[in-house]
């Protein structure tokens, strides 16, 4: 649990170690926004949701269908949010990064549902926990990407 917080830590800050956004470390639109509000305090609190999240979910004999459910909707939030902004991240991050990035969402989240499947299915505690913490660092990593100007 803490070394999952740790991790996600370690995704929401690589954009400080990159220095900036580029396809393969995509700043996440929410992100932006809590960094603003909270300035570098913006890090602790993708960890801090994880493992309360964790502590209070996990135990539950329905956690594996909380986080397939929570994967769908997240799966299908951004695939939304990409049709919406496509134009967006072709006009001010160009055609490479945009289809990089989405290939990036794409990817990690179909492997996210199916491991949060077949967590749920096998009612495999390690596939459960091991989805819940790939949510969360796609959700830090490159989720609903800051493609640009937004409508």
């Amino acid at each position: 649990m803490i070394g999952g917080g740790v991790a996600i830590f370690c995704v929401s800050s690589l954009l400080f170690l990159v220095g900036v956004m580029n396809p393969f470390v995509p700043m996440p639109l929410y992100l932006v926004v809590m960094a603003w509000i909270l300035s570098y305090g913006f890090l602790a609190v993708m960890p801090a949701i994880y493992i309360l999240e964790f502590k209070l979910l996990s135990k539950r004999g329905n956690f594996g269908r909380i986080v397939l459910i929570s994967a769908l909707l997240f799966a299908s939030l951004n695939t939304y949010y990409f049709t919406q902004a496509w134009s967006y991240g072709y006009k001010y991050q160009g055609e490479f990064h945009t289809k990089v990035v989405a290939v990036e969402n794409f990817v990690g989240f179909i492997v996210l549902v199916v491991m949060a499947y077949f967590g749920m299915s096998k009612n495999s505690k390690k596939l459960q926990n091991s989805a819940n913490l790939l949510l969360f660092l796609l959700l830090s990593w490159c989720a609903f990407p800051y493609l640009g100007e937004m409508p």
